[in-house]
């Protein structure tokens, strides 16, 4: 019998129906009879004004964890990654992460823009499933954050990370990047006698960052008259830029919230917010520059069937290689950004929205390719699904080995699944 949470207001569902609800978990009593989805609202809306508001969208819930203690914020002082092994089966969701998506793996075209495509850029969404059975994993949570500083580690001692490809900056690196790193190797640098000199720069610097984009902004909002007068027009930001200050500023804010530190857990939490707007930007910039591209492609093609010449492919296989290090590089600061944020208003609130499911590249071999050859290599001969919704990653587990996944698709798949089910995985693959 499952236990009655007292502290729980009524499920949207008895509210809807105007029934008693017996505030069990997963399900309630009603809900478990009439085998239909059963959603407690969370802590900020009384139970009528979430009734109203369920669509069966919106908000991934973790009241099974407010059973006991709340678990402490701070997780990890950028420490080494620790796996946690146990017997869930792989595939299993417990985890308010997992939301059931309707599988969409198509064998994809062999040819050099599948990544571009404007449909490649859809975010999709989903209702959230009703509360299984398992407790939520939150060593899987600890984990990822554990796996995010490791990650920041590796990027200043070697330039690239799982997030942060090697070739992305190699010609040109923002200066905010530039800051953000600068910043980063001193922090992982301190000792106890200049903590608080540290904590001072990163929260300068980060304010310094939020700053320059506000002025940005508010000079690109007059640049009619700036037009009319003949002076200089402000530079609107291509997708690059976008994501520069993106992977910038969640570099402050994993530090800040994450660190223990009590002034910079506060002034990170002030910029939450931003991020997650610049991540929407950056994303939005990409979708249009693919639409842009999309365009040209097809116009490019009309033109040569007009004139009855051999098609030829939108880019060769170096162009295409970069424009997927750029894509990509998007696509997986989309994921660490929103996945990270959401695992920190977890822990804090005990409740989070749902941001949805992008498509990524998870086929070990591509990001690490340290050359174009290497990439096409990869991508025309290379075993495992080769691009897939986050939110749909639970195929990996049907359809690939360990090894046929990278480090960044095994985060992801922790994230949304749990470390045991990570462990039955490679498991069954020895």
């Amino acid at each position: 019998m499952s236990a009655r949470n007292p502290r729980l207001k009524a499920c949207a569902a008895c509210t809807k129906a105007k029934r008693p609800c017996s505030k069990r978990l997963p399900r309630c009593d009603r809900c478990e009879r009439r085998n239909i989805p059963c959603r407690y609202p969370p802590p900020n809306l009384t139970a009528r004004d979430y009734a109203d508001a369920d669509n069966g969208s919106a908000i991934m819930e973790i009241t099974q964890i407010h059973a006991g203690p709340s678990p402490p914020i701070q997780v990890a002082l950028l420490e080494s990654l620790h796996t946690h092994a146990g017997g869930a089966r792989p595939g299993t969701p417990f985890h308010p992460f997992h939301l059931r998506f309707q599988e969409n793996i198509k064998t994809l075209p062999l040819r050099y823009d599948w990544f571009c495509s404007s449909d490649s850029w859809a975010i999709s969404c989903t209702s959230a499933p009703s509360f299984p059975t398992e407790a939520f994993d939150t060593n899987a949570f600890k984990q990822h954050i554990a796996t995010v500083q490791s990650w920041l580690r590796l990027w200043t001692a070697t330039g690239k990370s799982p997030f942060i490809h090697h070739r992305l900056y190699s010609e040109k690196m923002p200066r905010c990047v530039q800051d953000a790193y600068m910043t980063l190797s001193v922090y992982l640098a301190r000792t106890p006698e200049n903590s608080e000199i540290c904590s001072q720069i990163i929260r300068e610097r980060a304010e310094e960052l939020i700053g320059k984009a506000q002025s940005t902004a508010a000079a690109a909002s007059t640049s009619e008259a700036v037009l009319a007068e003949q002076t200089e027009v402000p530079m609107v930001l291509d997708p690059f830029d976008h994501l520069a200050r993106v992977h910038a500023l969640f570099v402050y804010q994993v530090i800040g919230l994450f660190d223990g530190d009590i002034m910079l857990r506060v002034a990170a939490e002030s910029h939450i917010s931003t991020l997650k707007s610049w991540v929407a930007e950056m994303w939005d910039s990409a979708e249009l520059d693919a639409n842009l591209y999309s365009t040209m492609a097809a116009l490019e093609q009309e033109v040569g069937d007009s004139e009855n010449a051999p098609t030829t492919a939108p880019a060769d296989e170096k162009t295409a290689w970069r424009r997927w290090i750029l894509s990509e590089s998007i696509r997986r600061a989309w994921l660490v950004v929103t996945i990270t944020q959401s695992i920190y208003q977890l822990f804090k609130t005990g409740w989070s929205q749902c941001s949805g499911s992008v498509n990524w590249t998870p086929r070990a071999g591509l990001w690490d390719a340290p050359d174009q050859f290497s990439w096409s290599k990869a991508v025309m001969g290379g075993s495992g699904p080769l691009f897939l919704p986050s939110l749909g990653a639970d195929i990996l587990y049907r359809e690939a080995s360990p090894s046929e996944v990278d480090e960044f698709g095994h985060a992801v798949l922790i994230a949304e699944f749990g470390s045991e089910s990570m462990a039955k995985w490679k498991a069954h693959a020895e």
